[in-house]
């Protein structure tokens, strides 16, 4: 059962949610021999699990402890390991966080995206973040 929220929260959970459904995309159907070889996913998905960690910075302390089975601090610090250790990033741990990870994450943001929808949260620009009315 999902909690009402500030408009605020539910604009930062829509944009995880994007963020985070972008990197499966990206990934796609991809092996971990293939993502190491393709730059390219690498660093779109480097992108999304950034813009992540970003949105979950802002979420109020509130949300983020009535959600506490997503280990938050870990999900902000992959935003701040991709930004500060780019050369060294270790890609088969991205790879495992969209694989094993996210999943769970999205399990437990989306239902608040239908309560977003109730609101006067508008959703529709994929490259944005989301507005309120």
């Amino acid at each position: 059962m999902t909690t009402t929220y500030s408009d605020t929260d539910l604009i930062h959970i829509i944009a995880i949610i994007r963020a985070l459904r972008d990197a499966q995309r990206f990934l796609g159907d991809m092996t971990l021999y293939e993502f190491e070889a393709d730059d390219e996913k690498q660093n779109a998905v480097a992108m999304a699990f950034a813009r992540c960690g970003e949105h979950v910075k802002r979420l109020s302390d509130g949300f983020r402890e009535h959600e506490s089975s997503i280990e938050w601090r870990k999900v902000a610090g992959m935003r701040d390991w991709i930004t500060h250790n780019y050369d060294g990033l270790d890609f088969e741990t991205l790879y495992h966080a969209v694989v094993e990870e996210t999943p769970q994450v999205l399990n437990v943001l989306l239902p608040y995206a239908d309560q977003a929808s109730n609101e006067r949260i508008q959703t529709t620009d994929p490259f944005d973040v989301p507005t309120i009315d």
